[in-house]
């Protein structure tokens, strides 16, 4: 893979399955003690709080989705001549692949004005296991305000980070962040970003032209105790983007998700945040309305081993999707520990993380105050990064149950649709991982 930028972590491409990286470390300094809590903070997130507000499921408008185009997959057995008899006779035309084998996807195109038909005579051939629309997504959050330093990052004494990098620093594992791109030249991420990978046009190389992939790659993982801008969890983790929107408007195509999945499963990269979704019930946790993705996100799980985290979004409704093993849905908290008033919550959550007045940094190189599940997702994912870097020989379903069993929780609740298991503590977790 050829790097676009002189900012690579390392000289030549990166191989198709990464196993280690022999790349100069970062400073293991830890942080002065006096930062542990900012004044006026809270500690440690041992008590979150139940909202008063009471589960009240109800229905979005689907997202937009791209015109009379179809994903298909073949079901296992079935012949070539047979997918073909099947599209000749709703009149589809494939303009497209995604991935290869058992997991190939048939992008169609179907007659115009026909999709919803197609789509119902395909979805009962037996011939195909999946047949979805390729729907649009947008990524949220609300307005960043400029304020840059460390002692704001309340987030940070909420998961308990600080005190984790007393234990271990993590180590140099990969974060795959699915999202408009990252600029890796600015200070934040500069020697730790890999040129990465454009879905929309399978190319290596990309650029962020709306700026909230930058942001969320901060999140999880900004150089620490460089003097600059941030810090993150995941302070020695690399990240590897992956550009998913189509314009700088930030809509994302389902098809270019299931590109950036496959190509990070093939890369042997063991943990991707996506930081975008739609309204239930179109949520990604909804195997009805996107059981390709489904399937590649089965596929990553139980056979690349890999953790996959989804922002649960910010519609402030009820989720009432399937809890699945393979996909780790994030809601958010408020800084005063309780269900931040837009985040979506409901069954298929996994974890809670802060997701109110979280600093990062911006793609021109600046400081930003953001607020949205986009941001306590990679704070989670980054808090799995932090574990799985401290004892790399773990499985992935090894550090689930890690995650799980240290989380901060509501007192006398061992699960809720708001916070899932609860809030991740890092230092807890850590401690479990490394038995330190």
């Amino acid at each position: 893979m050829k790097s676009t930028s002189g900012s690579h972590p390392a000289a030549g491409a990166l191989q198709e399955r990464i196993w280690l990286l022999a790349i100069a470390g970062l400073a293991a300094v830890l942080l002065s003690a006096s930062w542990m809590v900012a004044p006026g903070f809270c500690g440690p997130g041992d008590q979150l709080k139940l909202p008063t507000a009471r589960p009240t499921p109800r229905a979005s408008k689907a997202p937009p989705q791209e015109d009379d185009i179809l994903l298909l997959m073949a079901a296992g057995g079935t012949e070539e001549e047979d997918v073909q008899k099947a599209l000749k006779e709703v009149h589809g035309t494939v303009v497209g692949t995604i991935g290869e084998g058992p997991l190939t996807i048939l992008k169609v195109k179907c007659e115009k004005g026909k999709i919803a038909q197609t789509e119902k005579k395909l979805g009962k051939d037996k011939n195909f296991c999946a047949v979805q629309r390729n729907f649009m997504f947008q990524v949220e959050q609300t307005a960043p305000v400029n304020d840059p330093y460390f002692p704001q990052e309340w987030h940070l004494s909420a998961l308990n980070a600080v005190r984790a990098w007393q234990v271990s620093l993590g180590g140099r594992n990969i974060l795959g962040v699915l999202d408009t791109g990252c600029n890796q030249n600015i200070a934040d991420l500069k020697g730790k970003t890999y040129a990465g990978y454009d879905a929309t046009t399978r190319r290596n190389g990309q650029k962020d032209l709306y700026g909230h992939g930058t942001m969320v790659a901060t999140t999880a993982a900004a150089i620490t105790n460089n003097g600059k801008n941030t810090a993150a969890p995941a302070r020695l983790s690399y990240i590897y983007p992956v550009k998913v929107s189509y314009s700088s408007s930030g809509y994302i195509s389902e098809s270019a998700i299931l590109e950036a999945i496959y190509k990070c499963g093939r890369l042997g990269i063991k943990i991707i945040n996506m930081s975008f979704n739609a309204n239930p019930p179109y949520s990604l946790a909804n195997p009805t309305y996107h059981p390709a993705l489904h399937t590649y996100l089965r596929w990553y799980h139980d056979s690349v081993g890999g953790l996959a985290f989804n922002s649960a979004g910010n519609s402030g409704t009820y989720d009432s999707s399937p809890a699945v093993p393979y996909l780790i849905v994030v809601s958010a908290i408020s800084t005063n520990y309780s269900l931040a008033y837009f985040s979506t919550y409901g069954t298929p959550t996994w974890f809670t993380g802060p997701g109110v007045g979280v600093y990062c940094s911006t793609k021109s190189g600046g400081v930003a105050s953001v607020s949205g599940t986009s941001f306590s997702s990679p704070l989670c994912a980054s808090v799995a990064a932090l574990v799985w870097g401290a004892r790399p020989g773990l499985r992935n379903t090894d550090v689930e149950n890690i995650l799980r069993s240290t989380c901060y929780t509501v007192p006398g609740y061992a699960w809720t649709p708001y916070y899932g298991y609860g809030m991740p503590n890092a230092e807890a977790a850590v401690r479990a991982a490394t038995g330190n």
